[in-house]
């Protein structure tokens, strides 16, 4: 029999301590548990996979829920800036080691950097100097000649790579060699300097060992282009911006071969000047999609324009005050994955869209408004290369970004 004390005693006793050893056995029975609950999900999510595909067989990436695939989707990174007098356009060389930058300030030149941002050298259109000259958009095709865009003289001048002039487009379907050898017998001997003056409205040539002549030159009432992009076939596509009628023109690139002499393109035209769906307010660029789809950047509609492969309106977007929204769009790219580039000159950055769906879907934004490293001042242009880096025309902070993904 206990005594009150012994019972006492007895209530108070400590609890076992459990030993080192046993602690340690603990936790490794925990830690074994958690990494079977955790194979068990996994071969769980394996066999859900494994039995969709069986009972529906179709590529992998497409089981993928859809935010997975939209999140592989990121805007590109800031690298560096070099400096340009109001850049206005921008391009990349067929190898991609020089870049070509037209400027809107200073002399108005075209320069040419190499790839780290390198002065290489300059040059003009012929007979111009940079107060009757305004050059504008720039293009390069796949050979390597520069398309320059001057819009005081109404001229898409083209160069070789290196900024010899070529010849020059001064109507829809006129040459400026085409139209002097009409004026000389049909000859334009080797040597002989030519270009439309838009002050007197003439052709100004120059023959070798003869003085200068000038003719009034042809009729431009239905010519006034500005931007310039090349599709993934060579054709040349033109923003035509006559008054009440612009208009987006497709040069073949047939008509481009450099027989300039006969040059008698079969001109594809779509568009009219006006502010409803299907109509354009100062359309400043045009690029396709891989399926050969049109977009246009509408500039003083402020929005997108999609056009079917066979030139038939389909829609816009990028209209609005809401992130996707556009102010003033101008320059665009369009890369190999359908993301078009927006250069929106008023709302300080680039955007972004998707057009490789039914319908285009935003996906991001990059740079804002100021004056430091990653920020714009009216972006003008936009154009990309192959590894992913993206040139932009920085006109009021005088220099050319680039960014990569």
């Amino acid at each position: 029999m206990t005594t009150p004390d012994t019972e006492l005693e007895s209530k108070d006793a400590p609890e076992p301590v459990a030993s080192p050893e046993e602690i340690q056995e603990e936790k490794k029975r925990r830690k074994l548990l958690f990494l079977l609950v955790l194979l068990l999900l996994l071969l769980c999510c394996v066999g859900y996979f494994f039995v969709s595909y069986l009972l529906k067989p179709r590529p992998i990436p497409d089981m993928l829920p859809e935010p997975v695939a939209q999140a592989v989707s990121f805007p590109p990174v800031y690298k560096l800036s070099f400096p340009a007098d109001g850049p206005v356009g921008v391009a990349v060389s067929p190898d991609e080691q020089r870049i070509y930058v037209v400027e809107s300030a200073g002399e108005r030149l075209v320069k040419i950097f190499d790839r780290n941002g390198n002065f290489v050298k300059s040059f003009a259109p012929p007979g111009t100097t940079k107060s009757n000259r305004k050059p504008t958009y720039i293009a390069v095709d796949s050979s390597g000649r520069v398309f320059l865009n001057d819009t005081y003289n109404n001229v898409i001048a083209v160069f070789d790579a290196d900024g010899v002039f070529l010849d020059g487009i001064i109507a829809k379907d006129v040459t400026l060699s085409e139209f002097v050898a009409g004026k000389n017998s049909g000859q334009v001997p080797s040597g002989t300097l030519y270009y439309y003056n838009n002050i007197t409205k003439t052709v100004d040539y120059k023959l070798p060992n003869q003085s200068a002549k000038s003719v009034p030159g042809p009729d431009q009432s239905a010519w006034s282009p500005l931007g310039l992009r090349f599709d993934q076939q060579g054709n040349l596509m033109i923003t035509n911006i006559v008054g009440g009628k612009h208009e987006v023109m497709i040069f073949p690139e047939a008509s481009l071969s450099g027989d300039w002499l006969n040059f008698n393109p079969q001109i594809k035209e779509f568009g009219v000047e006006g502010r409803e769906a299907g109509q354009f307010s100062f359309p400043n660029s045009v690029v396709t999609d891989t399926l050969g789809n049109f977009y246009v950047s509408d500039g003083n509609n402020g929005r997108i324009s999609a056009w079917s492969v066979d030139m038939q309106y389909k829609t816009f977007f990028g209209l609005g005050a809401t992130e996707d929204g556009l102010n003033l769009p101008r320059g665009m790219w369009m890369d190999d994955k359908n993301h078009l580039h927006v250069a929106d000159a008023v709302g300080q950055l680039i955007r972004v869209y998707d057009v490789s769906g039914e319908e285009p879907a935003f996906l991001y934004n990059f740079g804002d408004f100021g004056t430091l490293e990653g920020q714009f001042n009216f972006p003008i242009d936009v154009c990309m290369d192959s590894t992913g880096r993206v040139y932009v025309a920085d006109r009021e902070n005088n220099r050319v970004q680039i960014w990569s993904y």
